[in-house]
């Protein structure tokens, strides 16, 4: 089930009315948010709920041993454990071959026949959350959550498929505390530029994108250059349209998300791009790998060494294969460049900010090529493919890039537009909001592609 389905609509609806009948008791609330939580897991595996109950019941008995034991050592212990049962989902395919070959090799064929592990949805999401519970519990920032609200927490249907990553500092004491139903304009706008992203924009990209992906040398290089720019406006649409939408469902149900993006294109360099995209994740990665190996306090040199782990472990994270490994260090590497142009007061940025944003945009989107490529070969021949000058250029490619570069200057001017739709609903009469809201969405869905990919960080 996904969130554009029917099923889900209904289902939701149903939910929301329920939820706010009992507004008085925000225990109740969380028993039917629970309840609402592992039914959703339900529909996409029985066995996925088994996961996240156990996780909870891990998280939850770590979480008082750590705060009775006050002892750093039971914070590793639990952090090891966590950290090895996302592992042991997240690469069991990478080693999948080896230990059924050696199964066979022991004569214990029936198991070697029975060793297929379907990827747990959200896995990574959760086990990223539970560390945010278990470090705030020792540092004293949380006290232990009782079973009902931590599970809510780790299983909250709107940050469990694909974020963000909602610390425990942050999202648990919303489960706390009564909820009030508000900021409706907020959530129409969020659910239209949601809906926008994902159904319109990204998935006519998906189309354009993949096909020239898939056969680079079948194409003109202007053809697959663009396709290598807009990638990384397709994922941003993908990523950040899902991230909207399950916000929107937050706010009406009384809870407030992190903020995950904010204009990552039109920044001007790149440690300015990873504090705009996928802010819960980087700002994880820096609390939580960055700062603990030293940070920037150890001088220059380690520095640069701490960057390069944080990246590559980012880049491990998204995926076993050695292209996502490539596409961290490719951040890494090019951080450190910045940092040493910063060393050496070479500033193009405030000179020159349009060539900077280009620079910058550049090279994000051309590490998104081995970001999305299963193969290092196949991402070197998109690579290699822009250069190629065997097909002819065509007008409509032409006119293609030179839309592209007349929105790539409107872009960095769009930044208030959902400020300014908010104020417009403000001062519309309520009986007219979910009537335009219905005729964009029927116009939307009238001349969207067939078909909604699945959302592509789904399955980190």
């Amino acid at each position: 089930m996904t969130f554009f389905s029917a099923e889900f609509a209904i289902i939701f609806l149903c939910f929301f009315c329920i939820y706010w009948l009992i507004k008085n008791s925000f225990r109740l609330q969380n028993y039917l948010i629970l309840f609402f939580n592992y039914f959703l897991i339900y529909t996409f595996s029985p066995y996925f709920t088994f996961v996240v109950l156990f996780q909870t019941c891990f998280v939850s008995y770590f979480g008082l041993f750590i705060h009775y034991k006050k002892s750093i050592n039971a914070l590793f212990s639990a952090l090891f454990f966590t950290l090895t049962y996302l592992c042991f989902f997240k690469y069991y395919d990478f080693i999948y071959a080896d230990f059924k070959n050696i199964l066979e090799i022991l004569n214990f064929e029936i198991l070697a026949k029975n060793l297929d592990i379907v990827f747990p949805i959200g896995i990574s999401f959760y086990t990223f959350a539970s560390i945010t519970y278990l470090v705030s519990i020792q540092k004293k920032e949380l006290k232990p959550a009782n079973f009902i609200t931590l599970a809510c927490y780790l299983s909250f249907f709107a940050t469990l498929l694909a974020g963000p990553i909602a610390r425990a500092s942050f999202l648990l004491p919303q489960f706390e505390k009564k909820r009030v139903f508000k900021n409706a304009d907020i959530i129409y706008v969020l659910l239209f530029f949601g809906i926008i992203k994902k159904i319109l924009i990204a998935n006519y990209l998906h189309g354009y994108v993949g096909g020239v992906f898939s056969d680079p040398n079948e194409h003109n290089m202007l053809k697959v250059i663009t396709a290598v720019y807009l990638y990384g406006v397709w994922l941003y649409c993908d990523f950040s349209g899902y991230i909207d939408i399950v916000t929107a469902l937050a706010l009406a149900i009384g809870f407030t998300l992190p903020i995950n993006f904010n204009m990552p294109y039109a920044s001007l360099n790149l440690k300015e791009f990873w504090a705009k995209w996928h802010i819960s994740l980087s700002t994880f990665i820096k609390d939580y790998i960055y700062i603990p190996l030293g940070g920037n306090k150890k001088g220059y040199f380690f520095t640069q060494i701490n960057v390069i782990i944080a990246f590559a472990l980012s880049g491990i994270w998204h995926g076993v294969g050695l292209n996502f490994l490539i596409w961290g260090l490719m951040h890494g590497v090019g951080i450190n460049i910045l940092n040493t142009m910063q060393k050496f007061r070479i500033n193009i940025s405030s000179k020159m900010p349009h060539l900077s944003m280009f620079i910058t945009y550049s090279f994000v989107s051309i590490a998104w090529v081995y970001f999305d490529r299963d193969e290092i070969s196949e991402a070197n021949n998109v690579i290699l493919s822009m250069f190629n000058t065997t097909h002819p250029i065509t007008n409509h490619d032409i006119m293609l890039i030179f839309a592209l570069i007349i929105l790539f200057f409107i872009y960095p001017k769009t930044k208030n537009i959902k400020e300014i739709l908010i104020n417009f609903l403000a001062v519309t009469p309520a009986i007219f909001k979910p009537i335009v809201f219905s005729f964009i969405l029927a116009f939307v869905f009238a001349i969207m592609p067939d078909g909604i990919p699945d959302f592509i960080y789904s399955s980190f």
